[in-house]
């Protein structure tokens, strides 16, 4: 009886065996070994797929590992990208991505004009035009996108609100204030997922209201 040998792994074999290995590092809370999101490309193709959308993995590390873009090539750069958890942003070579809390949280992200702006505030200790991630958010590249990832509250996915542009920065707030534009509003105001968004924040301005009235 001649012995079949065994066909190697597809590519799609490959992905999905990589996938659960990366699932179960982040229920594992394993740090990332990876190479720092600075040194790679976010999925944009995937991004814009997944626009209006919630992450289907939870927290910061979920929504970074699922927009690693796929190309990276194995080894190392397959591995859970690296970056500051800590941080309100991740920078990556193509991309920037900004971290809000529609509700609580350490700022009061606002929305304005019907929720088609936001502020963000960079956050961290004395945030400056001359600290890095500042300099790059006033001088951004052609090739650079900022990605707006909002969640109605903290214990809730990440939701990709897709691109946004810069409008105005206010360096004297606490924090250091910028505020942008959701380039895709018009149709990203259709999504369920961000009406949760705007009836999340409408929901936490009545109670605080109703606080601020019992201590008046």
């Amino acid at each position: 009886m001649v012995a079949r040998s065994r066909a190697p792994p597809s590519a799609r074999a490959r992905l999905r065996v990589r996938d659960t290995r990366r699932l179960a590092e982040m229920m594992l809370q394993r740090p990332a070994t990876g190479k720092s999101t600075k040194t790679l490309k976010a999925d944009i193709n995937a991004l814009r797929r997944f626009r209006g959308k919630a992450c289907p993995h939870f927290g910061k590390r979920g929504v970074v590992e699922f927009f690693a873009q796929q190309s990276q090539g194995d080894g190392e750069a397959s591995a859970p990208p690296r970056f500051n958890k800590y941080a309100g942003w991740v920078e990556w070579q193509n991309a920037i991505f900004l971290w809000v809390n529609a509700v609580g949280g350490s700022f009061d992200n606002a929305f304005a004009n019907g929720g088609q702006q936001i502020n963000w505030y960079v956050g961290g200790v004395n945030p400056t035009e001359r600290s890095p991630v500042v300099r790059r958010l006033l001088a951004l590249q052609r090739d650079t996108q900022v990605i707006l990832f909002i969640r109605p509250r903290s214990t809730d996915p990440y939701i990709n609100c897709g691109p946004c542009s810069y409008v105005a920065h206010n360096a004297r707030k606490k924090g250091f204030e910028f505020t942008w534009s959701l380039k895709e509003f018009s149709s990203l105001k259709k999504s369920e997922a961000f009406q949760g968004i705007m009836a999340a924040t409408k929901a936490g301005a009545k109670k605080h209201a109703r606080q601020a009235a019992k201590w008046a």
